[in-house]
């Protein structure tokens, strides 16, 4: 029998607002699992908590399951914490006796800590498509033998066709600046330790179901959009492959994505450039240790500004520079680097938020002297 479900987007954080397209992903299984399912977006809310609280009111849902993107806004000089402001919204809905499931990358970055600090009932780790229809089973079934599942394990659904674009008010996320988001595969096989995705199992999504969505968004009138993936090119045959659908599908649209260092080939530059992708943003590390456990050096970025230019490509890079025990002669190098080898625009940072659970994490515990 079909549940009814509302699905809560919380984040209120609007620099950009972020459409919450995890939601819109879950709406997609749930519905073809027979379950009826509404979406509440507190983005531009200024009472989040009184419309949670009418909504509940209103209409008896059986579950409601609240993403949670990010912990804080990991911004350096000025810091938000978030879990603050969801602590009212889930006391809300435990008052009314219904049971809540968090989810989403924030969450799956700390879900024990995060689970008991909101005194919620059960967590998604990971993508939703495929573990959040079981999840539903085994509650309706009484067959729950833990709070906490995890989705890396069983992945994505490669046949959905994600029609997405009526749930969520678009319009006001690209009033506000917002861009569409969208997803050719979740994990990432990058050593990154700082990183809450480093190492996460990658499944891949259907390429053909991509371009449909796509396509689905093009006829409502979108046509500039940014990947969603932690990393584009984490496959780069798959890469390549969907920039041919898209290039042969002819869509109308621009899009820009996020890349690591390698894997590529002249090949990915070249169809990007056909598949009207203008934009890249290339994520950077100073510290030589880190470049080397992702299996890149400095040949390597001089190649990527290389290619980028032949196929005009605006290239973005994001530099991480200050791991703790990184020299700074290797900060230097990189500067210098850049200084002559010129990319569009070179962004640094030297921020790194502490996620527990990561190898940064384990190395500042053991070593008093980072303390």
């Amino acid at each position: 029998m079909g549940l009814n479900i509302l699905l809560v987007n919380p984040n209120r954080f609007q620099n950009p607002p972020v459409i919450p397209i995890g939601l819109e992903y879950l709406v997609t299984t749930l519905e073809k699992h027979n379950h009826n399912v509404q979406i509440l977006d507190l983005c531009f809310s200024d009472t989040p908590e009184k419309d949670l609280d009418k909504i509940l009111n209103k209409k008896s849902f059986d579950l409601v399951g609240l993403t949670i993107r990010n912990i804080d806004s990991a911004i350096y000089f000025n810091n938000q914490f978030f879990l603050t402001d969801f602590t009212p919204l889930v006391k809300c809905v435990k008052e009314q006796n219904i049971p809540i499931v968090l989810g989403g990358s924030g969450f799956s970055a700390m879900p024990n800590e995060i689970i008991n600090y909101l005194k919620a009932d059960y967590g998604i780790i990971g993508p939703g498509e495929i573990i959040f229809p079981q999840f539903l089973e085994l509650w309706q079934s009484n067959n729950l033998t833990q709070k906490i599942f995890d989705g890396w394990e069983t992945g994505v659904d490669k046949e959905l066709v994600n029609l997405r674009g009526n749930k969520i008010d678009y319009p006001h996320y690209l009033k506000e600046e917002g861009i569409v988001g969208f997803q050719t595969h979740v994990g990432c096989n990058n050593q990154c330790p700082y990183c809450i995705e480093a190492n996460t199992r990658v499944h891949l999504k259907g390429i053909s179901k991509i371009i449909d969505e796509l396509a689905h968004l093009v006829n409502q009138g979108y046509n500039h959009f940014h990947t969603c993936d932690t990393e584009f090119n984490t496959n780069l045959q798959f890469s390549i492959e969907f920039c041919l659908a898209l290039i042969k599908r002819n869509l109308g649209l621009k899009w820009a994505l996020y890349m690591k260092p390698t894997p590529y080939s002249e090949n990915l530059f070249k169809f990007l450039h056909q598949s009207k992708a203008y934009l890249i943003t290339l994520s950077v590390d100073s510290d030589e240790r880190i470049q080397e456990s992702n299996k890149y050096n400095f040949d390597d970025l001089a190649q990527i500004v290389s290619y980028c230019q032949k196929y005009d490509i605006k290239l973005a890079i994001d530099l991480l520079v200050g791991y703790p025990n990184e020299p700074l002669k290797s900060v230097k190098k990189m500067i210098d680097f850049f200084k002559t080898t010129r990319p569009f625009t070179v962004g640094i940072s030297f921020n790194f938020r502490i996620y527990n659970h990561t190898t940064l994490a384990s190395l500042i515990k053991e070593d008093p002297s980072l303390q």
